[in-house]
């Protein structure tokens, strides 16, 4: 009794001065999506460099750590109310990182959902380490700024070209579902975008 008593003691001591198993810290994780605050999708079966941004994933100890193998899991908002939808269908799109703490990640979908703080969320191995309030997408097929259920189908077609239109204004456009960058207006640089991602309409999810 007194022996398996002390061995149980020396588990919790040793438990209680190991080091604790890697997890990523919020303040140390760099996503490239910081830039822009918004998540853009592409129903692109490629993967749309445009759509593409970098997670680098670094351990809570001392913020210079990578930690390999770890669960990037992109989260968008709106499916339940038809706002945006992915290609892989449900909200999620997983990633894991390489030796270096980093993973590329591209969730192709369309729609638009602004203004929720929920709009897009990143957990790492379960941690949430940012949330975003824009989920923007050339498959959309209007000139609003919110979102409106119903307005994708995961493609990219000549409704989709008259959306961009309408929000494009000739180069001045305002603040739209179109507003890629996230800059304040719908200018040259989301044109640029769009062309990239319209190919002629031809531009849609696997079959």
């Amino acid at each position: 009794m007194i022996r398996t008593l002390s061995f149980l003691l020396a588990v919790l001591l040793i438990a209680a001065i190991a080091p604790a198993r890697d997890l990523p810290d919020p303040s140390c994780v760099l996503v490239s999506l910081d830039d822009t605050e918004r998540l853009l999708m592409i129903p692109d079966p490629d993967g749309n460099a445009y759509a593409s941004f970098e997670v680098t994933v670094i351990d809570m100890w001392d913020c210079t750590t990578p930690i390999p193998n770890a669960l990037v899991e992109v989260i968008v908002g709106g499916a339940i109310d038809e706002k945006t939808g992915l290609c892989e269908g449900g909200a999620s799109t997983f990633g894991t990182t390489d030796e270096n703490g980093f993973v590329r990640m591209n969730v192709r979908g369309g729609g638009c959902l602004k203004g929720r703080p929920d709009a897009v969320v990143i957990r790492v191995d379960g941690v949430e380490i940012r949330h975003y309030g824009a989920v923007v997408s050339p498959d959309y097929a209007g000139a609003d700024n919110e979102g409106i259920p119903g307005r994708f189908d995961l493609q990219i077609d000549p409704v989709d070209l008259a959306g961009f239109a309408a929000a494009y204004r000739g180069g001045t456009g305002g603040p739209s579902c179109h507003d890629y960058d996230n800059d304040g207006g719908t200018g040259p640089r989301d044109l640029a975008v769009f062309v990239s991602a319209y190919a002629g309409g031809a531009t849609a999810c696997d079959p």
